[in-house]
């Protein structure tokens, strides 16, 4: 969202905020910023935001809920909750007492409390509506600064409820899709729009049209709200009489609805169209017929505004494979205070550029009734008593104590949610019940969301860190431990540890269904973690042409035949495939099935069983293990899990290699069998560097290296530390029946640096040794 620093500075009276404040102070409360341009504004430069907030607060998708939002963030003596009465805009650290005014039909103001103190000219232009007053020793006084209407206008909470714009004909007859009304102007005239809107709607990048959709477009922007504008006389032409009659209906299958002057989309069943004698006019909160705009031409305009269903507008955007201004508006949750509150500054800003309306259009008997339990505004009526219980005391025990005091007061707290536009219901001095603004229901859910919300505007940076007493100190489970082995155990080995969605696309009937998912290929939980590592070898080997070890451990959902759900927690791997020297006289090779078992075997031993492991041959093998070379391992009388090569036809379809292997084990039955590790003893390691020494030997092929490795170990206590068979080497120039067998031996003492002349004096009698008992020799 784009949003302009001189535009908030305007707005909410603060000509010292400074973009490095202001950026701040998102950033902390969960915003982004993605980016920040300069574009001229009237006569001076203005610094253009793109601002970035998460999916659950689409209230701060317009001008209007962005300004409170930050209105709220910095300290205020703002007091939103405030009913029936508009308050004017003061500075943020001013201490002005503020006079309280009424706005009538005429947009005069007059004071609440006293005589009427109406302003002398009546407001005709948007620049002229520009007075902020304040209260001086009870006499109202006119200030330079410059607010309109509307700045006043968008500190009240709630105004009246916006059902009450709509005819009870319009209600008793809507759908579950959408509630609107219609407006008849008068005769207007179609020209550019005034200079202010203009240049606001080219900093927001909008293109200027006329006055007309300019206006529309400009009252988007600030709330949030749709509204779509109409040639009236096209209308009367189409029903070929004054008497409109809409109807809403899914649109015929492959009818085409006309978008721009050079487009045309095609629609389906699944589209809800609003028609005028079976003529599609718009998509309600999506887009409307090219035909039907507002041109230079038109005499009289027909203004739709309404409530509409999100869910629907974004199945039909998707459907489309389209997005709107209009559409992304509508996708938001609608706030029915809004939409009074966006009408009348419509009507407003057309009355300031002489554009009038004569009446209401009703829709009597036009809508499809579908039932009071099925509608849209049940749902809303619905959603609107939402209450919340707050505890002041679970603040606390979530946030640690406040910084200035052991704890918030309940006043401070109050403060707090009222300045959210939260209204108390109830309240005592332990605890208080919250209703939630319409805009707010889909991201406040329960009382944590409200404490989150207070310590988000209070500040993050006034709580105290929570201390733990000595008797409070966390510790890991058998569980935990276990799968940290697990994982070590893996990593060591090189595997690399892959985390993947656990929503994927459907291909089973057994697999839970979300009801409500965003896309299809995130629509159930997955039955296994195989799938995942399997793409992502299959990806890895079409980029660098090489296959990967990789494991996961995670959770797999299981739907019983007795429509239980059933949630295991696994761990999954793929290996295999690589090429490499499997034996030193051997060519090479990818890991044999048998190997590649040992793997597993290795972990088990490892992990100290209770009772023995067994395999048996599985027989329903499925579409990812090979039928003849996979099997199940036991314990006990449970199984543990599968291990497999790659089913030929699957390493085909996805073009990996055919020895790569894959395994399942099931970490909760593990858990239960696993004993505790055995306490490890630790020795203290040596200060003093290591000695490195290469000895290499022609060796008769009838000896084995171990043999040789066990003498030179026995003869070299107590400064080897290891020795390792590093080369192995049998043709030319080595005779026939002989090899060239290398070891690196590794010397240290705990006590002093070892010289050369002591590792000799070590290694010399080593090779005597051997020379003389074995058919050696030692290659200097």
């Amino acid at each position: 969202m784009y949003i302009s620093l001189k535009w908030i500075q305007e707005i909410i009276g603060l000509q010292k905020l400074t973009l490095n404040k202001l950026v701040t102070r998102l950033t902390l409360t969960g915003f982004e910023i993605e980016s920040i341009t300069t574009k001229k504004y009237f006569e001076s430069s203005d610094l253009i935001l793109d601002i970035s907030f998460t999916a659950n607060r689409a209230d701060v998708s317009n001008i209007r809920g962005l300004i409170s939002e930050i209105i709220t963030l910095f300290t205020s003596n703002f007091f939103l909750e405030t009913p029936t009465h508009i308050r004017a805009l003061i500075l943020l650290d001013s201490q002005a007492d503020l006079g309280i005014f009424d706005v009538d039909q005429n947009f005069y103001l007059k004071e609440t409390k006293s005589k009427n103190y109406p302003i002398k000219a009546k407001i005709n232009k948007p620049h002229l509506l520009n007075n902020k007053i304040y209260k001086i020793s009870n006499n109202y006084k006119l200030w330079e600064k410059n607010y309109s209407l509307w700045e006043w206008y968008l500190q009240k909470k709630l105004f009246k409820k916006a059902i009450k714009t709509l005819s009870i004909n319009d209600i008793r007859h809507s759908n579950e899709s959408v509630i609107f009304s219609n407006l008849k102007s008068k005769k207007v005239e179609v020209k550019s729009s005034p200079y202010w809107i203009k240049k606001r709607l080219e900093l927001m990048g909008f293109k200027s049209v006329n006055n007309i959709i300019d206006t529309i477009n400009y009252v988007m922007l600030e709330t949030g709200q749709v509204f779509f504008a109409y040639d009236l006389k096209i209308l009367e032409d189409l029903m070929t009489t004054t008497n409109l009659t809409f109807i809403t209906k899914p649109a015929k299958q492959n009818s085409l609805l006309k978008i721009s002057e050079s487009k045309t989309i095609q629609l389906n069943t699944k589209i809800l169209t609003l028609t005028l004698n079976n003529e599609i006019i718009s998509i309600p909160g999506f887009i409307q017929n090219y035909t039907t705009l507002v041109n230079k031409t038109t005499s009289q305009i027909l203004l739709q505004y309404g409530v509409y269903d999100q869910k629907r507008i974004k199945k039909s955007s998707k459907i489309l494979n389209l997005r709107t201004d209009y559409s992304i508006k509508s996708e938001k949750q609608t706030d029915l205070n809004l939409l009074e509150q966006s009408y009348l500054r419509l009507i407003h800003l057309f009355w300031t550029q002489n554009i009038q309306f004569e009446h209401i259009i009703n829709n009597k008997n036009t809508f499809k009734y579908l039932g009071n339990d099925f509608s849209l505004l049940n749902r809303y009526i619905k959603q609107s008593e939402k209450k919340i219980k707050l505890v002041y005391k679970n603040i606390k025990k979530l946030t640690g104590p406040y910084n200035h005091s052991s704890v918030l007061t309940a006043s401070q707290i109050i403060k707090n949610l009222k300045l959210l536009n939260f209204k108390i219901s109830l309240q005592t001095n332990r605890n208080c019940y919250v209703d939630i603004p319409l805009a707010r229901k889909v991201d406040i859910e329960r009382e944590v969301d409200l404490i989150e919300e207070i310590v988000r505007v209070v500040g993050f940076n006034k709580f105290k860190p929570i201390t733990m007493d000595n008797n409070q100190f966390g510790y890991l489970t058998k569980f935990e431990k276990l799968k940290r082995r697990l994982k070590d155990y893996f990593l060591k080995l090189g595997f690399n540890e892959s985390v993947h969605s656990i929503l994927v696309k459907k291909d089973s009937k057994n697999q839970i269904t979300l009801k409500n998912p965003l896309f299809n290929e995130s629509s159930v939980l997955r039955l296994s973690l195989l799938n995942g590592l399997i793409d992502k070898v299959q990806f890895n080997q079409k980029n660098i042409g090489e296959t990967f070890e990789s494991f996961e451990l995670g959770r797999i959902y299981n739907l019983l035949s007795d429509e239980k759900k059933k949630e295991i927690e696994l761990i999954s791997g793929i290996f295999g495939g690589q090429i490499f020297y499997s034996s030193w006289n051997g060519e090479n090779s990818s890991i044999s099935w048998f190997e590649a078992k040992g793997i597993l075997e290795t972990l088990m031993e490892k992990l100290n069983l209770s009772l023995p492991i067994y395999w048996e041959r599985e027989n329903h093998y499925g579409a990812k293990f090979h039928p003849n070379l996979t099997s199940n391992f036991f314990i006990g009388n449970q199984k543990l899990g599968v291990f497999g090569q790659i089913h030929p036809i699957l390493a085909l379809k996805k073009n990996i290699q055919k020895k790569v292997y894959l395994f399942e084990i099931n970490t909760e039955v593990l858990n239960r069998f696993c004993e505790s590790q055995n306490l490890i003893n630790y020795t203290p390691y040596s200060s003093y560097p290591i000695s490195y020494i290469d000895l290499s030997f022609i060796v008769n092929k009838f000896i084995f290296s171990s043999e040789i490795k066990e003498i030179i170990y026995r003869l070299s206590q107590p400064l080897l530390k290891s020795i390792s068979l590093f080369d192995y080497y049998s043709e030319a120039p080595i005779k026939e029946g002989y090899c060239s067998l290398s070891f690196k031996l590794k010397f240290q003492s705990n006590i002093r640096t070892l010289s050369n002349e002591e590792i000799l004096d070590i290694t010399n009698p080593i090779i005597v040794y051997l020379e003389k008992h074995y058919d050696i020799k030692f290659q200097e």
